[in-house]
């Protein structure tokens, strides 16, 4: 080589980024464009569906009204353990009690002894009234005589008056002012203390 002319040859070109040719930019972008769009479609859904679902409660709660107080069957008949008829029209001006009972129901055995007990407290203030339902005459009368309730005792033979009433399970017992109107329908056995804070809050207005 002739130091003269010749000149060293050049240093190699320090390395770099490789350089992307405009088809790939175009494809890059058009995936982050997709997706963007997708992920912004995702979230306005659920929070579509959570704003929906909350609109909706508010909605049926804004929208219920009261309903009007159910009137007890007074014109359907049952029967006395001695075989005479009785309608509720015939306690008409009285609050009355209404318990439905069975002699195979346990709970009904555990509770009407209370029954009774809040009964002998209340005297003429308020009606009891016990119904056996859909039961064998002899076998209620047995249940009646083994838990000493005295109040006024009737037979459901064919079940009218308990489903008219509403009830489905025994015991049951409905809380009726004396207008006739349903207070409150309570399922299940209650003990002295419930019976009387359910009397007092529903038919003697905390007497």
């Amino acid at each position: 080589m002739d130091p003269a002319t010749d000149e060293p040859p050049a240093e190699p070109p320090a390395p770099g980024r490789p350089r992307l040719d405009k088809r790939t930019v175009t494809i890059c972008v058009v995936i982050a464009v997709v997706a963007a769009v997708v992920a912004a479609v995702i979230v306005t859904m659920l929070l579509s569906d959570d704003g929906s679902a909350n609109a909706g409660s508010t909605s049926d709660s804004s929208t219920q009204s009261l309903q009007p107080a159910k009137q007890a069957p007074e014109k359907t008949a049952f029967t006395r353990f001695d075989g005479s008829p009785v309608e509720l029209s015939d306690y008409k001006g009285q609050k009355l009690v209404i318990n439905f009972f069975a002699s195979t129901c346990v709970p009904c055995k555990k509770e009407m002894p209370a029954l009774q007990k809040v009964h002998q407290r209340l005297g003429d203030d308020v009606t009891f009234i016990g119904i056996a339902v859909q039961d064998d005459p002899k076998a209620a009368q047995q249940l009646i005589h083994k838990t000493g309730v005295t109040y006024d005792l009737a037979q459901d033979r064919t079940g009218t008056l308990f489903q008219r009433f509403g009830a489905s399970f025994l015991p049951t017992t409905a809380f009726v002012d004396e207008e006739g109107t349903v207070m409150l329908l309570h399922t299940g056995a209650m003990d002295e203390a419930k019976i009387t804070q359910l009397i007092s809050s529903n038919l003697l207005a905390g007497g």
